[in-house]
Parts: C-alpha cells; structure tokens; sequence
C-alpha cells in the first residue's frame, strides 16, 4: 500500500496548506503519519488567533477571563490584529507575558499598536501578579501605575533602561504598591537591581518591597550574590525564602543579610545548589549560613535538594553532616526538614547499586540528631541519572 513518504514534499506540503483552516482535519493528519506532524504543526494557527476566533464567536468569554498567559511569536509583535484581541479582555487577575522562540526581543522593537495593548494589560486595575520574562529594555516606568500589583516575577529581562522618566502622569507620583511576592530568576540581577534603586519623580519608590513575604532569587553568577543580599536585607516580613544556587558558595550572605524583623517571621527555607564532584563541600557553606542565625529564629521547614554532576565517585561520607550538627542547637521552631541528593553521572566507573547504597547510607552515619529526631520530621531522598 501507497503511504505519504512516497509522495513528494511539496505535494504533501500544498495539501496541508489547503488545510490550514480546518483544525478537527490538521489534527487527523498530524495522528496519521510522523511525516506530516511538523508539517501540521507550521500550518495549525496560532494560538493567539484561536483566541480570537473564539471571542468572535463568544463575545461573553472575554468578560470571563482572569489568568492569561501570553508567549508571543515574532509574527505577534506585527499582527495588527494581535491588540485587537488582547483589548477585549477587561478583567485580568494574572498575566503572564514572554517570549515563546528561546531568544530575548527588546520592548523598543514592538510596534506601538503592539505596546500599548501590552501596558494596558499590565497596567489593569484588576492586575495583582505579572511575570515578565525574555524581554530587553523593559522600561521601569510600566510599574508606575500598577496599584494592586502584589506578586511579580522577573525571567531573562536584561539591559535595564537607565533613565526613569515620564510624563506628567498623576501615576507617578502614587505611593508604590506593596508587594507580598517577588521572584527573579535567570540572569535577571541586574535588572531587579535596577528596580529596587529606582524612584518616582516624587523620590518615592517605584515598587515597595519591604512587605514581601515570599522571596524567590536565583544566584547565577557572583554579581547575583550582592543584589540577593540587598532583597533580602529590604525585606521586613519575611516568611518565605526559595533559594536556588548555581555557583560555588552561592548562599554567601544571606544570613547575615535578614533583617532583624524578618527573623521573627521568616518560617521557610526551600534551598537548591547544583555543584561537580571536585567541590569539597557539597552543602556549599550553607551550615556556616545557617549557623549565623542559630538561636534567634523561628524557622519551621527546610528543604534542600543539592543536584550533583560527576563523572567519577561522588562525596558520600561526614562532608553532609555538618548540616545535622547545626540543625541540632538553636533551631526551637524546625518541624520539617528534607534532603534530596540528585546525581547526574558523566561516563560512569562505578556501578549503580554501589553508589546508591553508599548515598543511602548517609542519613544513618551522617544525620543521627535528624533521623532519630522525633519531633522533627526528616526526609532524605535520592535519585541517580546516567547521562
């Protein structure tokens, strides 16, 4: 029998672009043959246009809609029926804008239509969480009128605009809205940074972070470790740290960095640090962290899963112990604490069940305060992948 491979590409191709229209029939071809999947997939309309598609056909919807996530394509930014669409939603709660393509557009190189739809989506009234990701030269001067903003995330926005400037908007000159959650991640320092410096025409802030219960940051180069430590020490309140660690001695200062109001409220630790098998210390001085605020905190839970690279034997013996010796004094509230080890093994010389039986048997010759703790739940897990 005849099958589609036969057939030449440009024949396939003009039969799937005849189709492009109907969906119910991309989709049965995309199941039918792996050679028409991709072809399927460049023909199906974006989604974008779906949405719009379905607002035409169900004005009412668009009064309904509260979360919207937005990662835009390059034909977005020059759709002109792109703004259309996102002007008639009124009632956004969370919003959610990036790029879908793995590469960072600047905001200047939207088309004005395009820019002006985006503001007054992040700018609603309505709007308590925004997360901004993979865009350059974002302008600090959006946040001016963003009231009830509550929860914000910040991925990949780099080149921060330097100058804060505005027009004569009465926005700028509001008091800052109060932020319970903040999150930068992926080599967005310096533009939190940036953000944290920056005033109002009036002096005031652009953003008031000192309210932040849930702190999350990402230390992915030494110049991350300064802008960590400013966040933390601006915080007043705060309840959660989400910590995730990608260089040596990343959890460098944050310690001493709490403010002193935060050590009464501050309850959870969740930690992350990815470190090779030539490190000598596999918790990277986080017990000389942690043991600086031994004795006057009230830290309920800690989880920390540490992500190991090696391509030859891993640390396995007294170097995690550290951990339970400072846990064990000065830590009056702890309730919970959890520890994964994640080993990736590189070119393995050494089998599978010896390294897991010598990982598995860290709690019991390194842990002994947790493990027969009973009023402190432990977990320890581990897991090993070989790539």
């Amino acid at each position: 029998m005849a099958s589609f491979s036969d057939s030449p590409l440009e024949t396939i191709g003009e039969i799937i672009n005849a189709l492009q229209d109907d969906i119910a029939a991309l989709e049965a071809c995309s199941q039918t043959c792996s050679l028409l999947l991709p072809l399927c997939r460049k023909s199906r309309p974006r989604l974008i246009t779906l949405f719009g598609i379905l607002l035409n056909s169900n004005p009412g919807i668009s009064e309904l809609v509260r979360n919207l996530v937005f990662h835009m394509c390059s034909v977005d930014v020059y759709d002109d029926d792109v703004p259309l669409v996102l002007g008639r939603l009124h009632h956004l709660q969370s919003f959610e804008l990036g790029i879908g393509e793995r590469v960072i557009t600047g905001w200047n190189e939207f088309h004005q239509p395009f820019r002006e739809a985006l503001l007054r989506l992040i700018q609603m009234p309505s709007v308590s969480r925004l997360e901004i990701s993979r865009i350059s030269n974002f302008p600090i001067t959006v946040f001016f009128p963003c009231m009830n903003l509550a929860d914000l995330t910040l991925a990949r926005l780099i080149r921060p605009t330097t100058a804060v400037s505005c027009g004569n908007g009465s926005s700028a000159l509001e008091a800052a809205p109060q932020l319970r959650s903040f999150a930068f991640r992926l080599n967005s320092g310096p533009y939190a940074m940036h953000l944290l410096n920056a005033r109002r025409p009036n002096g005031g802030r652009v953003l008031d972070f000192r309210n932040v219960r849930t702190l999350s940051v990402e230390a992915g180069k030494e110049g991350d470790l300064m802008v960590i430590q400013a966040f933390i020490r601006v915080t007043q309140k705060l309840e959660t740290l989400d910590y995730v660690a990608e260089i040596t001695k990343g959890y460098a200062g944050f310690a001493a960095s709490l403010n002193t109001s935060s050590l009464s409220t501050l309850t959870t630790l969740r930690l992350q640090h990815g470190i090779d098998d030539e490190i000598q210390d596999p918790l990277c001085g986080l017990c000389k962290e942690i043991s600086i605020i031994s004795g006057r905190n009230v830290i309920e839970e800690i989880s920390l899963r540490v992500i190991v690279q090696t391509d030859c034997r891993c640390k396995t013996g007294s170097e995690w112990g550290g951990l339970d010796a400072v846990l064990s004094r000065g830590f009056p509230q702890l309730l919970y604490v959890s520890l994964d080890i994640e080993i990736c093994v590189f070119l393995p010389s050494f089998s599978e069940a010896a390294l897991e039986e010598q990982i598995n048997e860290i709690p019991r010759k390194y842990f002994p305060w947790l493990s027969s703790n009973i009023q402190v739940a432990f977990n320890f897990s581990t897991s090993v992948h070989w790539v």
